[in-house]
């Protein structure tokens, strides 16, 4: 097994990336450097595409994907971005000719020798990532917060410090084709439905997930959440082999509140104290952001950076002055005594009950955007603990509504709010404006993906946060 910095091997001389956003970009560009011959990819045109003008100008060729099947180029490697699908025509052209198929997370391992330090899970990911970041940086050890967070892994190709260590949001998809890739730290948040367009089955999403930990050893670290049922039983399962990584838990509960046969938790929270390995490190109340889901984030971050070594002031001083990540439950404004809060990065129906349950009453929630074949009825009942009222946007609107009528009419759960179709972002926010009274929160917490209407969740919440400052401006 190769190990982190070993190289892409000479005989890979000719390479094919599959999509052309940022990470495949930065992965041609990066194997570019290396002196490959680098056709880039995309089922997009090249002049909707901002993002591969370094890729043309380092000298790699661009090729329409619908023309790979007549001129296939007779790669000696693919790498493959996270938006492409393994069904895909091209991944299974390579296939059939023996090619190895690679993720960008992959290229990155082999290109870098720096110590990884990976987060997955289905939600908490971009806080954490961005947590453990500010936790070396308190610590004063230089680190690069990098991956699904927003930054391709291979962009920094040329620009690292030996020393560096390198903390990494992976989802499902970069894990998807990994070979030898092998964290010093992996982290394993929690799994919902999520993603099931894609891998079909929650086996294929946590088959896709425990990639993470499949090529750690003894002196590698997993850190679980014993909370999590999945999550827990693939870390016993961890624990048992007789060649993997130490295992770490984290747990909301003290070990004193477990059945006496699970296993024990590294970091827990007990008596309104945060615990790390059996030591109190600060109270609960310290923390700036708010919520169990994000003491379960604090307690990840902490057990990870522990296992780097970090001491354990650091590490809750990080934990003191963290403020938390754009676009996920943050507050964009109030207007006339009304709170906006923008939580775009709620893409998944588990994330949007995260932020219900932040903000449970008095609420004004915009749901909507593309499905992912979800299941949109837990939402629908916990809006009816609350919620004034529900304004849909894009494309899911007809699931979205259908899944709120099952829920109170079939089911018969009282309270359930009455949804209204407003196509857009701006209509539904300016409709919640209008309703809305002192005291009330407008919630965009979508539970869809942006694509219909944006290119990612980021514009979606740049959006909103316009939106709320045009608010105001009028309001002045």
């Amino acid at each position: 097994m190769a190990p982190g910095g070993a190289g892409v091997p000479a005989s890979m001389r000719k390479v094919l990336v599959l999509g052309a956003s940022r990470s495949g970009s930065s992965a041609a560009v990066a194997l570019a450097r290396l002196g490959r011959e680098v056709v880039l990819s995309d089922r997009r045109r090249p002049e909707s595409l901002p993002s591969i003008a370094a890729a043309l100008e380092a000298g790699v060729r661009f090729a329409p994907e619908d023309t790979l099947q007549v001129e296939w180029p007779m790669p000696d490697l693919v790498v493959k971005s996270p938006g492409v699908p393994g069904e895909s025509r091209p991944v299974q052209l390579a296939r059939e000719h023996g090619v190895p198929v690679w993720s960008e997370l992959e290229l990155a391992y082999v290109l870098f020798p720096n110590p990884f330090d990976a987060i997955t899970g289905t939600n908490g990911k971009t806080t954490t990532t961005a947590l453990l970041g500010h936790l070396f940086v308190t610590a004063g050890r230089p680190a690069r917060v990098l991956g699904n967070i927003g930054v391709a892994v291979t962009s920094v190709d040329g620009e690292l410090g030996k020393d560096e260590e390198l903390v990494v949001e992976v989802s499902s998809f970069q894990l998807e084709d990994i070979h030898a890739f092998r964290p010093a730290v992996g982290v394993f948040l929690n799994l919902t439905p999520d993603h099931l367009d894609r891998h079909g089955s929650m086996d294929r999403y946590l088959a896709c997930k425990a990639n993470l930990f499949a090529n750690q050893r003894p002196e590698d670290v997993a850190v679980l959440n014993l909370a999590d049922p999945v999550v827990a039983a693939l870390g016993l399962d961890l624990a048992a082999r007789e060649v993997g990584p130490r295992v770490a838990f984290f747990s909301v509960k003290p070990p004193a509140d477990r059945p006496a046969a699970s296993a024990r938790p590294d970091s827990w929270v007990d008596a309104g104290w945060i615990f790390f390995e059996g030591e109190p490190a600060l109270p609960v109340c310290d923390l700036r952001i708010p919520g169990l889901h994000n003491l379960e984030n604090c307690l990840a971050a902490g057990t990870a950076a522990l296992a780097r070594g970090l001491d354990r002031e650091a590490v809750a001083e990080g934990l003191r002055t963290f403020a938390g990540v754009a676009h996920r439950l943050e507050m964009a404004g109030m207007v006339a005594g009304v709170t906006y809060v923008n939580d775009s990065k709620a893409t998944n129906v588990e994330a949007t009950l995260t932020a219900l349950n932040a903000y449970p009453e008095n609420t004004h929630l915009i749901l909507g955007g593309r499905d992912k074949a979800s299941d949109y009825r837990p939402v629908a009942r916990a809006c009816a603990r609350g919620c004034r009222a529900v304004y849909l946007i894009g494309e899911a609107t007809p699931l979205i509504e259908a899944a709120f009528a099952e829920v109170r009419e079939r089911e018969g759960v009282a309270g359930v709010p009455e949804v209204g179709a407003y196509g857009d972002l701006e209509t539904a926010v300016r409709a919640a404006a209008r309703n809305a009274v002192p005291g009330d929160v407008v919630l965009l917490a979508p539970a869809c993906a942006s694509f219909d209407q944006y290119a990612n969740f980021e514009e979606r919440g740049e959006h909103f946060r316009t939106l709320v400052a045009e608010l105001a401006g009028e309001a002045l």
